[in-house]
């Protein structure tokens, strides 16, 4: 039963101006809250989030943002991604350490992702993850090489006709 109200950082066509050029999903469907609160003064959150397609919590949360940060609500808004008070290193660091890396494995120094996990826990000076490998490599373009399932010069027939005209039990010359 909570009745929405923005408060005048933006006027009801400003709004729509914004909503006209927005070209990111999330960024569109804020505004199209902010929009349809503008218009529809006096009408309960569950009737607008009904309207919209969306659950009440989402509309009031987009409201509320915008009321306290004004028309640069989004810029204050963070969604996911690398935090650095939890980041053991900088996006910059990992990629420096993994080139030393990679050129050690060019060298034949290192090969597997088991010595790169103890070299960075050298550096580190504590434990960390597979998992944290692993996104590390990701984060940095790195892949995992395997070996290919078969060989790409094979002659199928030719494996075949072994197949067909070897000896089905080996017995020695006596």
């Amino acid at each position: 039963m909570l009745h929405l109200k923005l408060k005048s950082h933006l006027t009801k066509e400003e709004i729509k101006k914004r909503l006209d050029v927005q070209t990111n999903v999330r960024s569109y469907r804020q505004w199209q809250i902010l929009h349809a609160v503008a218009n529809n003064e006096g009408k309960k959150s569950e009737d607008i989030a009904t309207v919209l397609g969306i659950t009440k919590e989402i509309l009031q949360r987009t409201v509320k943002q915008y009321n306290q940060y004004g028309s640069d609500f989004q810029q204050k808004i963070k969604w996911g991604g690398r935090r650095s008070e939890t980041s053991f290193l900088s996006l910059e660091d990992e990629q420096k350490m993994l080139a030393e890396f990679a050129q050690q494995a060019s060298e034949g120094k290192i090969l597997t992702a088991k010595a790169i996990k103890k070299e960075i826990e050298k550096k580190l000076k504590r434990k960390v993850s597979d998992d944290y490998i692993w996104d590390l490599f990701n984060r940095c373009g790195w892949s995992k090489k395997a070996p290919r399932p078969k060989h790409p010069k094979q002659d199928l027939e030719a494996q075949e006709d072994f197949k067909k005209n070897s000896l089905k039990s080996w017995q020695p010359s006596i």
